[in-house]
């Protein structure tokens, strides 16, 4: 079992730029509690992290992760304050880096406010800059 999926959605997090400078709304690091935001355990917790380009090998790569599910973003179409992503999803890391056993989902992405987000319809709030910094391990 790879233990490093709230590590690296922590990590994305750190990099990630603030709203006010993000491309898309819906960017950012989102939670449906705000302790999420600085959970220092790793262990499974609400913090999803959406970046259109993720950095991987020097490769922008358009990304969802969340704790050991991890999705590259094959496609995305929008309409009014609705996102439909269309996506390549793997529990373990490990799975992505050798490309086996994904699964194809639909995330549908609501932005409420700036820093309010349904996604799937539930409710994520936007993590504070700081929050978010403070989950680097």
């Amino acid at each position: 079992m790879c233990r490093t999926g709230l590590s690296i959605a922590a990590l994305l997090a750190l990099a990630l730029p603030t709203s006010a400078h993000a491309a898309e709304p819906y960017e950012g690091a989102w939670v449906t509690s705000p302790k999420h935001c600085s959970d220092k355990a790793d262990g499974p917790n609400s913090l999803t992290v959406i970046d259109l380009k993720v950095d991987l090998n020097g490769k922008p790569m358009p990304m969802v992760e969340q704790y050991e599910h991890h999705c590259v973003i094959d496609s995305k179409s929008t309409s009014a304050s609705d996102t439909t992503l269309k996506a390549t999803c793997y529990e373990f890391w490990d799975d992505y880096k050798k490309k086996v056993n994904g699964t194809k989902e639909t995330i549908k992405l609501s932005v409420v406010s700036k820093d309010q987000l349904k996604i799937n319809g539930k409710q994520y709030r936007r993590c504070p800059e700081k929050a978010a910094k403070s989950t680097k391990r």
